[in-house]
């Protein structure tokens, strides 16, 4: 019993931190980002879709001629997982899909949509106002969309 008692320990330890992280994204499809603002001139609204380690980004204008722009690149899996890692499937789904009031007196919406491991979410906010569960997403998924200034 003395010599079963540390192999059951060892045991313990190695299942514990070898198991998956609670809530990890296991099953990307896609991630989603963009921002809007409804009273503007010129491209008010901007998004981009990550998905088959690709990369497209949109923006259109407001109106009846929305005049898109699109333009797209490719993404390492090592960036895509970057991101991935920064997002809590158990955290995101505990989240409202509207916070605050996005593009009220406009002051410009933001949104995060995931399609991941069969569900599919999407959590929109008021720019540059986001949760503290998608702060770190939303702040590389920026720096991304910036990558994007020269699509013309």
């Amino acid at each position: 019993m003395k010599k079963a008692l540390p192999i059951i320990c060892l045991l313990y330890l190695i299942c514990t931190f070898s198991a998956c992280k609670k809530g990890q994204i296991k099953n990307l499809n896609s991630i989603g980002y963009g921002t809007s603002f409804g009273m503007c001139i010129g491209y008010c609204s901007n998004n981009l879709t990550i998905s088959d380690l690709k990369v497209v980004f949109s923006k259109s204008k407001n109106g009846q001629a929305p005049d898109t722009k699109t333009c797209s690149k490719s993404i390492s899996e090592d960036e895509v997982n970057a991101i991935k890692d920064l997002l809590n499937s158990d955290k995101i789904s505990a989240l409202p899909e509207v916070i605050g009031c996005p593009d009220c007196a406009d002051g410009g919406a933001e949104y995060v949509a995931i399609n991941a491991d069969g569900k599919q979410y999407k959590i929109t906010f008021e720019y540059g106002k986001a949760p503290k569960e998608l702060e770190a997403a939303v702040a590389k998924l920026k720096a991304l969309k910036e990558s994007f200034n020269d699509c013309n």
